[in-house]
């Protein structure tokens, strides 16, 4: 059974993801991160969920390695994002912030398309706009 809930590691997608992360070294985890928000950020088109998804823990990512207490309260927070949080600059987050906002377009991503359905649009976009708060936004 699949692991679904509108927190940022709350889904398969996501999941696999900080799994990939924590098994990388510090600045590989940097790079898979900021790949995972550039894919979402320069994408032309419609975005898939598990692609949004990964971008959207990414986010989370950041803001919480910019401040923990962004996650505070979320479900599956790993371990290493409190002890070695990755490296944040102006440019991580600028990058974070842009792919959260276009996790919130209901018209270009499935991710969204999903919670809607599901009539967990408002609870999602809670989330999201949670940690752009957190990063500054």
């Amino acid at each position: 059974m699949g692991a679904i809930g509108v927190g940022p590691f709350e889904n398969d997608d996501a999941l696999d993801f900080l799994d990939e992360l924590e098994e990388s070294e510090q600045d590989a985890r940097r790079r898979k991160v900021e790949t995972a928000l550039v894919r979402v950020v320069r994408a032309s088109g419609y975005i898939e969920a598990p692609t949004m998804s990964e971008a959207v823990a990414a986010a989370a990512v950041v803001a919480a390695s910019d401040d923990f207490e962004a996650v505070i309260g979320e479900r599956n927070v790993p371990r290493w994002l409190d002890e070695d949080p990755i490296e944040v600059d102006e440019r991580l987050e600028e990058l974070a912030t842009q792919a959260l906002h276009r996790a919130l377009k209901s018209d270009d991503n499935e991710l969204w398309e999903l919670w809607a359905e599901g009539d967990g649009g408002e609870r999602f976009a809670t989330k999201v706009t949670h940690l752009l708060d957190a990063l500054g936004e």
